[in-house]
């Protein structure tokens, strides 16, 4: 009997998995109607993107990708707000010569065993935004979706990943590399202009855009190794991003109204 309980509860969560990830909302799914009238709902995001760097950022990196989520929540004006958050990483790192202090005329470093090695270099963040939008009637093809504009405010932080094999290269333990990683952190905007669309057919909830954020940062820490100074210099830290999305609505369940 156990048995049979612990299946149909596997067999009910894999089914609510199922509605969430292929945007069905999980209640009020057949009293809803997105086409006759603007609803209120909680939108649980997935987002992915890819960007460019600019200002000082583009000195230190390349192109970049990210990935994240967060969650919104629409009134029935169509008036957003919420929070969202990404991971930010890139495989071009434009300011690679951190360790030259510690490598051979060839750029390599000399492990314990003897041996040549180059250690791995990617750039690392993330990002944490409140936000606060609106979808407008422009190009909607429905009152709920619609060309939508949204500004942010938040955190940005940025770092040079190292990967080295502590073993046979000890002059970058987990203690080292915080001397060369080049930790950024500081206060960031936020501007949006994109596509929301929400549908009746529950597969088509998404939303695409492009972002521009500006980040005021400085260099956490301490010292450079590499340079035996200090970094206090105010950076001006700027990303464009190409961002899409997946849309996972839950709307409020309806009144029922009974008549006599």
């Amino acid at each position: 009997m156990q048995s049979l309980y612990f299946c149909r509860g596997l067999r009910t969560i894999f089914r609510c998995l199922i509605l969430l990830l292929s945007g069905v909302p999980l209640w009020a799914t057949a009293q809803v109607n997105l086409n006759d009238s603007c609803v209120s709902a909680d939108i649980i995001q997935i987002n992915l993107g890819i960007g460019l760097p600019a200002a000082d950022l583009a000195d230190r990196f390349g192109p970049h990708a990210l990935v994240g989520g967060g969650y919104l929540y629409k009134t029935k004006t169509n008036w957003l707000f919420g929070v969202t958050g990404n991971f930010i990483y890139g495989s071009k790192v434009k300011e690679d010569s951190i360790l030259q202090n510690i490598s051979n005329e060839d750029g390599f470093i000399i492990g314990t065993d003897g041996l040549q090695y180059d250690p791995l270099l990617w750039e690392s963040g993330y990002d944490v935004m409140f936000q606060a939008g609106k979808i407008t009637n422009i190009l909607g093809i429905n009152p709920n979706s619609g060309l939508t504009f949204i500004a942010g405010a938040g955190f940005l932080q940025h770092n040079i990943w190292i990967y080295a094999d502590e073993a046979v290269m000890p002059q970058l333990n987990k203690a080292y590399r915080k001397g060369y990683d080049r930790l950024s952190n500081g206060f960031m905007l936020e501007q949006y202009i994109g596509y929301y669309m929400f549908s009746n057919t529950f597969f088509v909830n998404f939303h695409a855009g492009i972002e521009v954020q500006e980040a005021f940062t400085q260099n956490r820490r301490p010292v450079n190794y590499d340079t035996g100074l200090p970094d206090t210099a105010k950076r001006l830290d700027m990303l464009i991003n190409l961002k899409l999305g997946w849309n996972l609505p839950i709307f409020d369940q309806p009144k029922i109204v009974y008549y006599y």
